[in-house]
């Protein structure tokens, strides 16, 4: 159905769960050492490694900058599912290659959609529910201004919309027991952390970004919502209309992701308050009257 790859060289014995990881596993796959933060940077990760300046002072996404964030590692060929063949450069040492140039025209064509919700004036909420991405999901939502949830994906958020931002609001809200004895117990925290990130999401977001592989139970589907995703070699794109294919368990790949989305996001909002100057025209501008020409 597809090539394998040929390389005249062995990678030990073989790519193991340890180097999707991050570990090395030949020199072929060593990465460069990380750039310390660009300065000015209000990030709290640091920048991604190897990208190419612009003359403008940005960063390009380089193939190179993902193999080194080891994007391109898969799964064991006995649980890659079907569907993602079309991902695939091939099989090395029984291990799915996940072909890098497929990887980054799925970012761009992303991080092109991202930027014209956040120039239209829509809005994006960031979802995982991995411990793992928890920190990473906070930071993107607060840094770009958009909203996000990193607990848990409570079912019907957006087919129940009236019924889920009550729950929202009792949730977020002292209890009158709280108020008059000024004692909250720990349920009602961990109630009102499950929906931080989007206490004031007064109505559905324009997109979804998925970063792990939570069920939202076809709730962006009915509500007509695309839903942006990261896709592994395990299984099928569920409930995503804007994969993304690459090494779910990478986390270098994760922040690079990360730097990506906050960047688009924030280039349409700046975009928008610069054309905003120019069309709204000020008092002595104001076009004159029909009759008086």
């Amino acid at each position: 159905m597809f090539r394998h790859l040929r390389v005249g060289h062995r990678l030990g014995a073989g790519l193991s769960r340890a180097a999707r990881r991050g570990a090395s596993s030949g020199a072929e796959l060593q990465s460069r050492p990380p750039r310390p933060p660009a300065a000015g940077s209000s990030s709290s990760y640091p920048q991604p490694p190897g990208f190419r300046r612009d003359s403008d002072g940005g960063r390009t996404l380089t193939t190179r900058d993902l193999m080194a964030t080891r994007a391109f590692l898969g799964y064991e060929q006995r649980v890659t599912h079907p569907a993602n063949y079309r991902y695939l450069l091939g099989f090395l040492s029984g291990h799915a290659i996940i072909d890098p140039e497929k990887t980054l025209l799925s970012l761009r064509r992303v991080l092109s959609l991202l930027k014209k919700i956040s120039f239209s004036g829509g809005k994006v909420l960031v979802v995982s529910t991995q411990p793992k991405l928890a920190r990473l999901t906070r930071v993107i939502g607060e840094q770009s201004g958009h909203f996000y949830l990193a607990r848990k994906w409570t079912p019907g958020l957006l087919s129940n919309w009236e019924l889920s931002r009550r729950q929202v609001r009792k949730a977020i809200e002292l209890s009158p027991i709280a108020q008059r004895t000024g004692r909250v117990r720990q349920s009602d925290v961990q109630r009102a952390l499950n929906f931080k990130g989007i206490e004031h999401m007064a109505r559905p977001p324009d997109a979804i970004v998925l970063l792990d592989s939570t069920s939202l139970h076809g709730e962006p589907a009915a509500a007509n919502i695309p839903v942006i995703g990261v896709v592994d070699t395990d299984g099928p794109a569920r409930d995503v209309d804007y994969p993304i294919p690459a090494n779910a368990n990478s986390v270098r790949f994760y922040h690079t992701l990360a730097n990506l989305l906050v960047r688009a996001l924030k280039e349409g909002e700046a975009l928008r308050a610069t054309l905003g100057e120019y069309t709204s025209p000020a008092e002595g501008d104001l076009p004159a009257a029909a009759g008086h020409r």
